[in-house]
């Protein structure tokens, strides 16, 4: 969003007289937010970690529960 027209370079932007829009787009989410879900992907396919089968059980009833939310 930064590097979009959207912050600078277009006369709606928010710096108009500022030119530092690299990215073309004038809502890069189209792009930005496929890619940050390929990344999570990616991140998991590539983790060493080994699954923790005690540690997701209590997520589990977490998220179906709400118990131990603030």
């Amino acid at each position: 969003m930064l590097f979009s027209p959207v912050v600078s370079g277009d006369p709606k932007a928010m710096f108009p007289d500022v030119d530092f829009a690299w990215f073309p787009l004038k809502n890069p989410g189209i792009i930005s937010i496929p890619f940050g879900f390929l990344m999570g992907w990616l991140g998991t396919v590539l983790s060493k970690e080994e699954p923790d089968a005690k540690k997701y059980a209590e997520l589990e009833v977490r998220s179906l529960t709400g118990t131990g939310a603030h």
